[in-house]
């Protein structure tokens, strides 16, 4: 099938990262559609997949999660989705990897006469999205052919919203397990390479933001004098005063001798063999988590928020530790129980990775997809039988 993707932004976010594995497969007869320039297309264009970048004007582009959306937005978005829609008259369907691409789908869906599959990677609330956000994200459910959900808590969410049970299916993300078996340098030069000393070193992992709680992290770590702590991250949609907000974190707190922020990285593998412990210090509930599944093959203990889909990824205290969100008391005990108990946290880190690489792989994910697609345009073409005859 010829399928053309359409995605918001070319950050490389855990959403992104996700439709870069579910492109691969498709990339023969498929494009990918992004409304930005950026490290996303880069990648898609060494996987050999097509890509095309449409920008729309500033007026669409300053819409944040939280902000109303100007009349100047609404024209953007029309043009946006007729623009999609021309493009979408040589594909068999679009694949809405976000929420502005899902909104624009649609649109382009019923100007090209085309069904929409949307992707959804978030948890629809008002924790994290305004009003305007959430009506045109009902609209979106409403139109979409089919919904695919990231975990089972944001199914639900999505439920509470709209109240959609129809054609809704859970798609868990997966990953590529090859990197995180590379050994391309020993986790002490690392560490040394990095100006860390051979105390324990806990890392934080994934986009610099207020809910994803790295200051919950930093406050944790002042109760902890002989323990280190790796931030690896960059801001994103805006949100640059929270990185901000974290150096001077790290001054205040006195961790400027024990705390590194090394911003957007690559190499996540690596730098997550290098620590000792992955954390994950989420305060409003994770769509997904992917960092966590990263953690887990890195073969490293992990500690995550409970709330959200770390408590579909993690088993409390056989694959991984959960704790309170938000209560940098609550991770500063788990944390101490894995440092002080390392036979425990070494057989529970084994757990950790052998359940991700049997829960997590690209080919049940790819074949849950195929499932999926294949079950409706069976259906489609039994239908249009039908009414021929």
């Amino acid at each position: 099938m010829n399928i053309l993707f359409v995605d918001q932004t070319a950050k490389l976010s855990g959403g992104e990262l996700a439709l870069l594995d579910i492109v691969t497969p498709y990339k023969g007869g498929s494009k990918v559609i992004l409304f930005e320039d950026g490290p996303l297309r880069v990648e898609l264009e060494k996987r050999q997949v097509k890509v095309k970048t449409i920008i729309p004007n500033n007026a669409l582009n300053n819409v944040r999660r939280g902000s109303r959306i100007p009349m100047a937005s609404l024209s953007s978005l029309v043009r946006l989705a007729r623009s999609v829609a021309q493009e979408a008259k040589n594909f068999d369907f679009i694949f809405a990897n976000s929420q502005k691409a899902g909104l624009i789908s649609v649109l382009a869906g019923q100007l090209a006469r085309k069904p929409v599959v949307w992707y959804l990677h978030d948890i629809l609330s008002s924790e994290h999205f305004g009003k305007a956000q959430l009506f045109a994200a009902r609209y979106t459910a409403n139109k979409a052919t089919q919904i695919l959900v990231n975990s089972k808590s944001t199914k639900e969410a999505l439920q509470i919203l709209t109240g959609r049970t129809e054609n809704t299916h859970l798609v868990y993300n997966a990953f590529n397990t090859e990197p995180f078996f590379q050994t391309t340098n020993s986790q002490e030069n690392h560490r040394e390479s990095l100006g860390f000393d051979s105390r324990p070193l806990v890392g934080v992992f994934g986009r610099l933001s207020p809910w994803k709680g790295q200051d919950v992290f930093l406050r944790t770590l002042a109760m902890m004098p002989n323990v280190q702590g790796l931030i690896v991250g960059s801001p994103m949609f805006g949100e640059d005063a929270y990185a901000q907000h974290l150096d001077q974190e790290i001054k205040t707190l006195g961790l400027e001798n024990r705390v590194k922020l090394l911003g957007f990285r690559s190499d996540i593998p690596e730098l997550m063999r290098t620590c000792d412990i992955v954390a994950h210090t989420s305060i409003a509930p994770e769509p997904f988590g992917r960092v966590i599944v990263e953690g887990m093959l890195s073969g490293r203990p992990v500690v995550a928020s409970k709330s959200g889909g770390p408590n579909e990824i993690i088993e409390n205290g056989v694959t991984g530790m959960l704790y309170t969100p938000g209560d940098a008391q609550a991770l500063q005990s788990v944390l101490s129980e894995i440092i002080n108990e390392p036979e425990q946290a070494l057989l529970m880190a084994q757990r950790g990775r052998e359940t991700a690489l049997n829960r997590f792989s690209l080919d049940n994910m790819h074949k849950r997809l195929d499932d999926i697609i294949t079950v409706y345009f069976n259906q489609q073409k039994t239908t249009l039988c039908g009414e021929s005859v």
